[in-house]
């Protein structure tokens, strides 16, 4: 075999084994960039179920005033008064979990997609590197 052959199928080699570690690499830091973004988005939030149930209980005080400075403490309007707020900070913290498990459903087919092209891009480095190592074993049968 002469030198030229060995040095083509030692970098491809070379390069092969390279480019599978880059992609392997990229695939890690791709996970790691979507678990700190999951983090930021539960954090974002419980921020926001905090505000709005701190909203909700300002909103009840307030609606509680007005009963008693009025006279209608106790009475249905009051009731409901206190019933639509708490369906409607319900309703905040429904949705809000919603977002929340689409973008985690989200995140997660992005690490699916991620790992499946990391394998198919393996799979091609190797099928490549395959392919050179016959191509030389050809040549030296020449």
């Amino acid at each position: 075999m002469d030198p030229f052959t060995i040095i083509a199928l030692v970098s491809t080699v070379v390069s092969a084994g390279a480019q599978i570690k880059g992609q392997k690499d990229q695939a890690e830091a791709q996970e790691e960039a979507n678990e700190i973004k999951s983090a930021s988005e539960q954090m974002a939030d419980l921020k926001a179920k905090r505000r709005d149930t701190k909203e909700a209980r300002v909103a009840r005080a307030r609606l509680l005033q007005q009963s008693q400075a009025t006279g209608s403490s106790g009475s249905s309007g009051e009731a409901g008064g206190l019933s639509s707020l708490q369906t409607q900070l319900g309703s905040n913290i429904a949705q809000r979990q919603g977002q929340a498990n689409t973008a985690n459903a989200l995140t997660q087919v992005s690490e699916d997609l991620a790992d499946k092209q990391l394998f198919n891009q393996t799979i091609g480095g190797l099928s490549s590197m395959a392919g050179s190592l016959a191509g030389a074993a050809y040549k030296m049968k020449e």
